[in-house]
């Protein structure tokens, strides 16, 4: 299984979901976490919730 660094750059809401971090902005994608090694967050106007915050920490996923 491969690590990959995941770059936010557009505004959207991050939230978990099943083990998923979903990513909701025009579209909406899901990444399973454990196959997030970084994840960059290029904007101001993204937002974050605590238990996706909680889970990457968990999982020692760089932010």
């Amino acid at each position: 299984m491969s690590r990959r660094t995941i770059v936010i750059s557009n505004r959207c809401k991050l939230d978990l979901k099943m083990g998923y971090m979903v990513v909701r902005g025009e579209e909406t994608k899901r990444v399973f976490l454990d196959e997030i090694a970084v994840l960059i967050i290029e904007n101001n106007a993204v937002a974050l919730t605590a238990c996706l915050l909680e889970k990457l920490c968990e999982k020692k996923i760089r932010l």
